[in-house]
């Protein structure tokens, strides 16, 4: 389901859903483009079930597309702890932390994802900081 018009979600309806109603919602805010609600929305099902990997997820990319870096990196960091062999999540804390102008941390998360065999642009972002200058 595609949401259109933009979404009124106040605190007391968010705190009225179920977990799963929460993240159905904050999926399909995030597919529509509505960052920040969706990251609202999140919000309730990670502090519901702290465990749930696929709700970090969701939530640390709806903090990235809203440009809400440092939360991004929260979100990321944890994914990473629950889920330390995901290539994907290394690579999210890795551009979270790009995004932010800190390359050099973000580089030991792009060659754990390139040594995972993620992608060839995460080693290609560890040679970008590893270039001499000048």
């Amino acid at each position: 389901m595609t949401i259109y018009m933009t979404p009124h979600i106040t605190d007391d309806k968010i705190a009225a859903m179920d977990v799963f109603d929460a993240f159905r919602l904050g999926e399909e805010l995030l597919d529509s483009r509505f960052p920040r609600d969706a990251a609202r929305v999140l919000r309730k099902v990670v502090d519901a079930e702290p465990g749930h990997a696929g709700a970090w997820e969701l939530l640390g990319r709806a903090h990235f597309a809203a440009a809400q870096l440092s939360p991004a990196e929260e979100s990321f960091r944890r994914l990473v702890d629950l889920e330390p062999t995901s290539a994907w999540a290394q690579t999210a804390l890795g551009l979270a932390l790009d995004r932010q102008s800190r390359h050099r941390e973000g580089a030991v998360h792009h060659r754990i994802a390139a040594a995972m065999g993620a992608s060839p642009r995460d080693a290609t972002r560890v040679e970008l900081v590893d270039r001499p200058t000048g």
